[in-house]
């Protein structure tokens, strides 16, 4: 009976909210998507996926990794090494529709509103705010309609994935042999010999250095350089703001503001008597009108269990969530006031207006936006006859100062960059390609006009070639000493170490080793996977060696800092299943089925690319 209601609370899957996180976690870092082209980029099983599509996919993934690695430089991220990624996923993400949808799993536009409502990425102050949605999903190239039905293949693909991985299983066979590896226990001594000591007790002659630079000259070169002429072209360096009037920007926003959706969204909360009695429900108005709260009242007496404990919120509604009946009387209150008792086929509610969201739409807020559209808008025929213009002046052009003087742009030097890119324009790959290419090296040619991204051009020609040359010692002596203190520190630590590991292999202790060498060691017993008291690398390493017949097994590494380890394994305990607490069982129950659940997924991804006809 509370089925209708609940549908419309306030609890979401937390996949869900994931996945629209995942699409607007970095809304406002790009330039607004504005891609126009639709031809047909991949065909699944006769559903055509856009070139759009692609393009926003490799957007997002640009996005997730720069987000991810603080400092990348975004040229390095080019489309064309995206791509593959992007269509791949796009591929799968569509599969994976394809069977949500043939399983009939489906969502209800009032989900849909519901979801959107509570998705923090839309909210200002803890309150839906449209403007941050439709801001957010315009920045993505989406319409409140595509975005809707993205959110519902979404939210359907999830429920297939829940569905799939919830059927995974492990037997207490299985357990068994997992606990037996991951709760086994090693008993086991080592050693390290420090290269930081090495290093410090290295002394090195003016004979050694100079020798080692000779007998290496080529790691001490430079690059190959260029100095590059170029004219860019883009939409701001040809901006005329003096062309936008007052009348145009007040044109503009009352033309958007006659396109948008002003509905006023409530929020309600309710008790609700499946039952009721007179006597019941004179009570509870009696307590209303004595003042009691009434998310206290919800809590006593409310039997939708899904809203009592939150004080009977419901979430908001436009109008269309709730039953007829109730939509009404709610449309009737004012802000904390309480209705009559209303009689619905859930039963009998009490119902409370909590808050209302009625979005704005203000020129103050919008001013800016629609002026920098506008220029841009105006600026668009100027752009492509500009562009066309600089195509045909640069082509075979003897120098790129007539050319910028006829388009009317400026003329601009880069700093010197080698091969690998530069700062500024040289940080884009396709001119650092066309800086080397051997038209523009060789041939002395003006390049192509660039195609940047974002309404971006630029046309290049050679200025100055720098040669690679052989640097002098006192240029390099320090990066010759470290790297000859380096090979000498290994070369020593090595000997050393292969010393320290012979006395242990020969019968002596680890201990008796490590003291007679003032170095430091360790034991350790009943040492687990998830040992936190001893060096974790070195723990990683001894649970990688073969366990011990009659004697230890003996081994030597080197840990990630350089230092030397020896370690001598003495013995190994299996982990038992029965030796687990229930909290450690548990967990190891929930690993294997993540684990086989995602073995499972990945087994029914291949079985749909296995029957799936795709075309590219």
């Amino acid at each position: 009976m509370l089925d209708s209601f609940r549908t419309n609370m306030r609890g979401i899957a937390l996949g869900i909210v994931i996945v629209i996180g995942a699409i607007f976690a970095f809304s406002g870092t790009g330039s607004l998507l504005t891609v126009a082209n639709i031809d047909t980029a991949i065909v699944v099983n006769d559903v055509n996926i856009s070139e759009t599509d692609v393009v926003r996919a490799i957007l997002s993934q640009k996005r997730q990794i720069l987000s991810e690695n603080e400092g990348l430089d975004p040229a390095v991220l080019s489309d064309e090494m995206m791509r593959p990624g992007a269509i791949e996923q796009l591929i799968t993400r569509e599969l994976f529709t394809q069977a949500s949808l043939g399983q009939n799993l489906t969502l209800s536009q009032q989900d849909i509103k519901k979801i959107i409502l509570d998705i923090e990425g839309f909210q200002s102050e803890g309150k839906f705010d449209q403007n941050m949605y439709r801001f957010a999903i315009q920045q993505q190239g989406y319409t409140s309609a595509t975005f809707g039905d993205v959110l519902k293949n979404e939210t359907v693909v999830q429920q297939l994935v829940a569905g799939l991985s919830s059927t995974a299983f492990t037997t207490n066979t299985e357990l068994s042999a997992l606990a037996g590896v991951t709760e086994q226990q090693r008993d086991y001594y080592y050693l390290r010999l420090p290269i930081k000591g090495i290093e410090k007790a290295v002394q090195l002659s003016d004979s050694q250095i100079a020798g080692y630079y000779e007998n290496n000259l080529g790691d001490f070169t430079t690059a190959p350089q260029v100095r590059i002429d170029y004219i860019e072209l883009n939409s701001e360096l040809i901006m005329d703001p003096s062309a936008i009037t007052e009348d145009k920007v007040l044109e503009r926003f009352e033309e958007e503001i006659g396109n948008r959706d002003m509905a006023e969204s409530r929020q309600a909360a309710h008790i609700l008597l499946s039952e009721s009695t007179a006597e019941v429900i004179e009570e509870i108005q009696e307590k209303i009108d004595a003042g009691v709260e009434f998310a206290v009242l919800a809590k006593e007496y409310s039997e939708d269990f899904g809203s009592a404990e939150s004080g009977g919120d419901l979430g908001y509604t436009s109008g269309e969530t709730f039953p007829e009946a109730f939509e009404k009387a709610l449309a009737g209150l004012e802000i904390g006031q309480v209705s009559e008792p209303i009689n619905t086929d859930a039963g009998t509610h009490f119902i409370k207006l909590l808050d209302i969201q009625q979005e704005t739409y203000e020129l103050s807020e919008q001013r800016s936006r629609i002026e920098r559209e506008l220029i841009q808008e105006s600026t668009s025929d100027l752009l492509v006859e500009k562009l066309q213009n600089l195509k045909e002046l640069s082509f075979n052009a003897e120098s790129l100062a007539e050319v910028a003087l006829d388009v009317g742009l400026e003329l601009k030097t880069s700093e010197a960059f080698p091969q690998s890119g530069g700062n500024g324009v040289a940080a884009f790959p396709a001119v650092a390609r066309a800086a080397f290419s051997a038209e523009v090296v060789n041939d002395q040619y003006a390049s192509e006009v660039l195609e940047l991204g974002n309404d971006r051009y630029l046309v290049l020609k050679l200025n100055e070639y720098i040669a690679a040359r052989q640097q002098e010692l006192p240029e390099v002596r320090e990066q010759v000493v470290q790297l000859l203190t380096d090979d000498v520190s290994k070369s020593q630590l090595a000997e050393q170490g292969g010393a320290l590991l012979a006395r242990v292999m020969a019968g002596e202790s680890v201990e008796t080793v490590a003291k007679s060498e003032n170095l430091s060691w360790q034991v350790v017993i009943d040492g687990t996977r998830r040992d936190t008291s001893s060096n974790a690398e070195i723990g990683q390493k001894v649970f990688s060696l073969p366990k011990p017949a009659a004697e230890s097994v003996v081994e030597s590494f080197y840990l990630s800092n350089g230092d030397f380890v020896v370690a001598s394994l003495t013995e190994v305990t299996e982990g038992r299943l029965d030796r687990l607490t229930k909290q450690q069982k548990a967990s190891l129950v929930a690993a294997s089925t993540v684990s086989r659940g995602s073995r499972d997924l990945a087994a029914y991804e291949q079985s749909l690319l296995a029957k799936a006809t795709i075309v590219q």
